[in-house]
This record gives C-alpha cells, sequence and structure tokens, in this order.
C-alpha cells in the first residue's frame, strides 16, 4: 500500500473513533429538561388567576353592601348596645397570598379597608334602627319594628335578638312595637316569647299578640288563642275571636259558643260571625233579625254597625236587610250593604 493511502486511511479511523466517543458521551448524559421555565411560568398564572377571582368576589360583595345606607344617630342611654356575638359579618376578611405581587397586595388592602368601612357603617345603620325602636316617636318606631321584623324573617340574627330583647323591656310601648314587628312574618320560632307575654299586664300589648299570631300555623296558634278567650279585656277578646274566625279554626267551636251569649253585645255578635266560619251558623242566624231591625235606626253609626255584622255573616236571611241598605242616604252604610250582596251573590 502506498504511504499516502496508510496516511488517509489512519485519518478516517481517527474520525470515526471521535464519532464513536462523541455518541456514547451524548447518550450517558441526557439534554437538560426544558420545561422548567414553561413550569415556573404555569404555577404563575395558575396563583395570577386565583388572586383575580378572589378580588373579583370581594368586588362583587363590595358592590351589594355599597347600597346600604348608614344613618347613624347619637347612641340614647337607655338603648341596648349590640353584641358583637350576635351581630353577623357582612364580609370576610381578604387573606393575602404570602407570594403575591406588591400591585396584587395593594388591590387586597385596599379591599379590606373598604370592607371593614361598610361594617363599621352597618353596625352604626342597625344601631339607628334599635335606637329608633327606643327612642324614636310612633312612626319611628313602627318603622323600626317593622324593618326589624323584615331582617328576621329573612334570618338575621342580630335582628331576632333586638326584637327579644325589646319584648322583655319594661316599657310597654316597646313590647307592642316589637311584637307588633312579628306581624306577618310566620316565625313560629318566638311563639314562646308570645306566649310569655300573654299574661303582660298591659291590654294592648296582649291584643297585638292575637294580631301577630294570624301569620302563624292554625295548628300552632289556635290553642294560643283559645287560651286567650278568657282574657277579662273586651278588645284582646275581640281581637282572639276575630283571629280564629280568620283561620277557621274549627277545633274553637266548642270555646267559641259560650261568648256568643256574652254580655258584651260585641263579644256576642263577632263570636257568631267567626262561630259561622268554623261551620256552625245557628248563632249568626239567631242574630240577623236582630241586626236587621237596626239597619232602620235613626242612628248612622248603629246602621253602620249592624250592616258590617250582616256582612261578615254571609247568611242569606240576611239578603232582604242589606237590599234595604243599599239605598241607605250614609255611603258608607251604601257601601257596606252592596259588599256583602256582591258576597251574597258570588
Amino acid at each position: 500500500m502506498k504511504p499516502t493511502h496508510t496516511v488517509l486511511l489512519a485519518l478516517v479511523c481517527a474520525f470515526a473513533a471521535a464519532g464513536a466517543a462523541w455518541l456514547l458521551f451524548d447518550s450517558t448524559h441526557p439534554a437538560r429538561p426544558k420545561v422548567a421555565v414553561t413550569a415556573g411560568a404555569e404555577a404563575d398564572r395558575k396563583r395570577i388567576e386565583q388572586l383575580e377571582g378572589q378580588v373579583s368576589d370581594l368586588t362583587r360583595k363590595l358592590d351589594e353592601l355599597l347600597r346600604l345606607k348608614a344613618e347613624p344617630r347619637p347612641q340614647p342611654p337607655s338603648a341596648p348596645q349590640p353584641d358583637p356575638a350576635h351581630t353577623e359579618k357582612t364580609a370576610t376578611e381578604p387573606t393575602i397570598e404570602p407570594n403575591a405581587k406588591p400591585a396584587e397586595r395593594a388591590k387586597i388592602e385596599e379591599l379590606a379597608e373598604r370592607l371593614a368601612e361598610i361594617e363599621k357603617r352597618d353596625a352604626a345603620e342597625f344601631q339607628a334602627i334599635v335606637n329608633a325602636l327606643y327612642q324614636g316617636d310612633n312612626d319611628e318606631q313602627e318603622e323600626a319594628a317593622i324593618e326589624l321584623g323584615r331582617r328576621a324573617a329573612l334570618g338575621d340574627a342580630a335582628a331576632k335578638k333586638a326584637l327579644r330583647d325589646a319584648m322583655k323591656s319594661e316599657d310597654a310601648e316597646v313590647r307592642e312595637w316589637a311584637i307588633e314587628g312579628l306581624n306577618g312574618t310566620g316565625l313560629v320560632e318566638f311563639l314562646p316569647d308570645l306566649k310569655a307575654l300573654m299574661n303582660d299586664p298591659v291590654a294592648d300589648v296582649r291584643e297585638e299578640i292575637t294580631q301577630t299570631l294570624e301569620s302563624m300555623p292554625p295548628d300552632q296558634a289556635g290553642p294560643l288563642l283559645i287560651s286567650m278567650l278568657n282574657d277579662p279585656e273586651p278588645d284582646v277578646l275581640l281581637g282572639a275571636i276575630d283571629v280564629l274566625g280568620d283561620m277557621k279554626y274549627k277545633a274553637a267551636a266548642a270555646d267559641l259558643l259560650p261568648l256568643t251569649r256574652n254580655a258584651n253585645e260585641e263579644v256576642a255578635i263577632e263570636a257568631s260571625i267567626a262561630l259561622k266560619r268554623c261551620g256552625d251558623s245557628s248563632a249568626a242566624e239567631n242574630w240577623v233579625p236582630t241586626l236587621g231591625s237596626r239597619v232602620k235606626s235613626t242612628d248612622a253609626g248603629e246602621r253602620r254597625r249592624a250592616v258590617r255584622a250582616l256582612r261578615q255573616m254571609k247568611l242569606e236571611s240576611a239578603r232582604p236587610y242589606l237590599e234595604q241598605a243599599s239605598q241607605d242616604e250614609d255611603p258608607r252604610v251604601r257601601r257596606d250593604a252592596e259588599r256583602g250582596l256582591r258576597d251574597l251573590n258570588e
């Protein structure tokens, strides 16, 4: 072999050996991962999305809470202070992630300050309502009682506690307004509180209980109303009778029957009307001739009362008297008579 060929062959072998060595080295040292940067970016993206979601949720809560209007009033000495243990939070304290960026931390801190301000303002508004119940004039007391009742019906624990506290007040008017605040709410959880006041020394308080019981389930309110049929105050008695009639609580029939002969004529008539609504029209029928004769009275007030009772009885035997009263010179008498005739024609 020629020398030049020998040199070329040697060079080829050297290059081949070098290539083999490189391939062996590369196969035993895998390439560095190229996803490290991507994984880090993905983690950042998820964290930012989480923070943005939290901020969005807090912003929504703020928009709702900002609709509340507070009108703080001076704190009267006799109005009870709100109990923190019974005051519901309107929002939760926002949390800041340890790795949150400065801009994100600043936004969350700003939201936290706004939430704290709104909670403070809401507490002041609530206290102003309670103050009005104790210290306001009649209109303000009525508005406060209705507002507390509305909040209680929505499940507000602080409003429920405020009403219960007011029902224990030494001021009879505050007790009465608190009971009225429950009118129409149907909150059976207050039945024990109402029962405790059924022997209240003030008749107006007891009468208000009868009206509040009207919105309660008949099977629970009915027995309480029956027990109030022994009340010595006619207005309380009339209230209980009227509600039992409106409920058509048939279980009260036996207790209503003796009252149809009560010495108080108004009580006797109302009991007869209630008994008729409960299914027994005998007492009401007995009253029709007596009431009918009063349609000719020279006293417009007496005529109105007679026509009103005849209209509520809804008896066919009262029709002639209602027809006569529909021509009465007093427009109020005519209206009641016309309504009574419409009821009979339905």
